[in-house]
C-alpha cells in the first residue's frame, strides 16, 4: 500500500513541475508573457489568477505591446 501512495505523491509533483515548467522558462529566459482577455482588452501577468481564463488568448511578449494594442493592464495582478 505504501509503494502505491509513493507513486501517487510523485506522480502529483510531476503534473506540479510540468504545469509550472512555462512560467520559469519565461523567467529564467527574461521573457515576459503576458495574457489579454480579448473580449475585456485586460492584460495579466504569468501567475495572475486570471492569466489562463478561457478568453484570455492574445498574447504580448512586453507590456508595451500590450498597451499599444488596446489593452489596459489588470487591477489585480498589475503587470
Amino acid at each position: 500500500m505504501k509503494g502505491k501512495r509513493n507513486v501517487g505523491v510523485i506522480a502529483a509533483w510531476l503534473v506540479l513541475l510540468i504545469l509550472a515548467m512555462p512560467a520559469f522558462i519565461a523567467a529564467e529566459s527574461g521573457a515576459s508573457v503576458f495574457h489579454g482577455n480579448t473580449a475585456s482588452k485586460v492584460f495579466h501577468r504569468i501567475g495572475c489568477r486570471h492569466y489562463n481564463c478561457s478568453k484570455c488568448t492574445a498574447v504580448f511578449h512586453t507590456k508595451q505591446s500590450a498597451v499599444e494594442a488596446g489593452y489596459r493592464p489588470c487591477k489585480i495582478c498589475k503587470p
